[in-house]
Order: structure tokens, then sequence, then C-alpha cells
């Protein structure tokens, strides 16, 4: 209860002041890759020093395509960058639609600004509906880092997206979390990819990671053979031998970490044996959180690499309980 009154009374002056006044002020800078498409990345400061601590994936950026479709609408605080960029592209007066190509905060968390500049439908995957029709409280970090979301109307996303030069088809592609979903273009042989790829060796993930269906989606991916690949947080690969090649290289990375999770659970007592096996590390980072990686250490543990492990054993039957968060130990 306490909790619940300081967040309420230190929080949510802080949180409405952040949405007009940002602690650290965001630019917008926007690149066209191709003929029809504008990648939109806003940052600031704090977030350009957390990418290069982070491995060099930045804050998650929206897509523009054909003036009428946003892809991810990225994260809360940079709502007033957002706003002002779009009205400067006069995206305001044409945008139709907008697809969240999962449920997280920094890419869902300006849906309810692009509904009410421009009235545009949301879609995301019908099991992630819920989850961005009725945000959940989140942890510290996420709402320091991004900032909560509003409740927005969302719906189930069609087949297949049209704007006036384009089709789309919507792949399902589950892993990075339940709902995650990926846009194809066959003609142009365009992935909008999400969340698929984000770093080849990110090792630490939150519980709602699945690595085996992540795996799948992969292969999926790479059967298309994709030729131009917009990652949700900013990698861009305009050839068809430099997509294939990323996402083999994640889709060997979690192949290696299915083998040897594999091998060290047919004689290991915990979870947390597993994943110092898997994970055999001896660096500062892993000393000082306990092995679960640096996301561990900045998020309170709610990104680890016992997340990862554990939807691996999920994957194998293995019975698990559950922590109070609901998430598998």
């Amino acid at each position: 209860m306490l909790a619940r009154w300081t967040r309420q009374l230190l929080w949510r002056p802080f949180e409405l002041q952040c949405r007009r006044f940002p602690l650290w002020p965001f630019r917008a800078d926007v690149t066209r890759p191709v003929d029809g498409v504008a990648c939109i990345r806003i940052n600031n400061l704090l977030s350009r020093a957390l990418s290069r601590f982070g491995g060099g994936y930045e804050y998650a950026v929206s897509y523009l395509i054909d003036g009428a479709l946003v892809v991810d609408t990225g994260f809360p605080w940079a709502r007033r960058c957002l706003r002002r960029t779009l009205i400067e592209l006069g995206a305001d007066r044409t945008i139709q639609c907008v697809v969240n190509t999962h449920y997280h905060e920094d890419h869902t968390g300006n849906n309810d600004l692009l509904a009410e500049m421009t009235g545009a439908t949301i879609y995301a995957h019908r099991l992630a509906v819920p989850e961005i029709r009725f945000p959940p409280e989140l942890p510290w970090f996420r709402n320091f880092l991004f900032g909560p979301g509003r409740p927005v109307e969302v719906q189930p996303i069609p087949p297949r997206i049209e704007t006036p030069r384009f089709h789309f088809d919507v792949l399902e592609t589950p892993g990075h979390c339940p709902g995650h979903l990926c846009l194809f273009e066959p003609q142009r042989r365009w992935l909008f990819s999400g969340d698929l790829y984000v770093a080849a060796d990110l090792s630490s993930q939150l519980c709602d990671a699945d690595g085996p269906s992540w795996i799948e989606s992969l292969r999926k991916a790479i059967a298309l053979r994709p030729a131009y690949l917009f990652d949700g947080h900013g990698t861009v690969l305009l050839e068809e031998a430099a997509v294939d090649a990323l996402l083999r290289r994640k889709l060997d990375f979690l192949l290696t970490i299915q083998r040897w999770v594999a091998a060290a659970a047919k004689n290991a007592q915990s979870v947390r044996e597993i994943t110092n096996r898997v994970f055999d590390r001896r660096d500062l980072v892993d000393y000082l959180s306990l092995g679960e990686g640096w996301l561990s250490l900045l998020t309170a543990s709610n990104f680890s690499r016992s997340n990862f492990v554990k939807s691996f054993l999920r994957a194998d039957d293995t019975v698990l309980p559950a922590d109070g968060d609901g998430c598998p130990r």
C-alpha cells in the first residue's frame, strides 16, 4: 500500500512533467533507407549512453511507410518529439494505420498519440491486444527509461496490411515474446522484423521470452530470403546476403544456448546451476550480477539469463515452480 501511495503522490506528477518536458531533451533523426520508408530515431543523451553500454542497439525506432503506415510507435517519453516530427513530415494528414510488432512499451508507447493525431486504426497480434489495450503496471526501471503507456483501442491484425503502393504479409514470429509479428513485403522482400533480431547474442531476457519459438521464427524469416531488413531498434540492412548472415548469426546463438541448456540440465540441481554452466564467464559484470548479465544489474533482475534458460527447459516439458510474478523460476 505504501508503494502505491508513493507511486501516486511522487511518480505521477513526475510522469506528467516528463511527458511535456523530458529531463533530457530528445531529438529525432529521420533517414530514408529506401523509397517509401522513413526511419524515425528518437534519442537523447541518456538513451545514447545506455545504447553504448548495452551493446550498440538503440531505443526502439518507428518506421513510416508510404506516408500511410507506422510500424511501432516508440516509447512514451518521446511523445512530443514524435508528434513534432510527424507534423514536419506532413504525416499527420496521411497516416491511416499503425502496426505494433509486439506489446512491449518501447514499441507501443505512443499509440494514443497516433490515434489522437490521425484517427489511425491500431493493429497488433491478437495475443498482444489485451496488453496494449490495458497496459500493465511496469517495473520501476522500465517506467524510468521509457515512460508508462496509456490505454488505447487496438484491433487484431488481419493477414495482410496494404498501403497505396505496398502490401505486407503478416508473419507470426513468437519468441521475443508471445504475439510478436513481422511484416513482409513479398515483391520487394522487405522484412520489418520488430525484435526478432535486436542483437545477435543478447543473453538476458524478460520472462516472456521463448527460446525454442524464437528459433522457429528465425527459420521462418530466413526461408523468405528477405533482401532488406528493418529492425525495431534501428539496424537497417539493404542486401540479401547481409540480412541472411545477420539472422543466421542470431539463429546460431539460440541453437547453441539450446544445446548447452539440454546438456547442463542432465545432471544439474537448479536453474541457477544450469545458467552458470551455460554462461561460464568470469568477468566483473558476471561476478556483480551473480552470472545473470549486465541487464540483470541494470533492471534489478527483471531481465536475466535464467529467464532465457527456463524458456528452453519449458520446451522439454520440465515442470518448474512459479515465482511471485507468475514467471517460472
